[in-house]
């Protein structure tokens, strides 16, 4: 009986660090997808390039558009 509890312990265990990892690499995906994002929309600021025009390349929004451009601008 005590066997069958630590089997199914370790395998609890084993599923929840998966799901974690899981979880983490799907993170930093979506992570790594808005910073390309950003960079498309700073290059394109450089270049002088509208704002709308960047929101429908990117999906970023105005706002996010306008904080990455005052950061540029410091």
């Amino acid at each position: 009986m005590i066997y069958n509890l630590e089997l199914t312990l370790e395998e609890m265990q084993q599923q929840a660090l998966l799901k974690g990892l899981k979880e983490g690499e799907l993170k930093g995906k979506l992570e790594g997808k808005l910073e390309g994002k950003r960079e498309v929309a700073r290059n394109l600021l450089l270049l002088n390039v509208d704002i709308e025009t960047i929101v429908k390349a990117t999906g970023l929004t105005p706002d996010e558009i306008a904080v990455l451009k005052k950061q540029m601008e410091q």
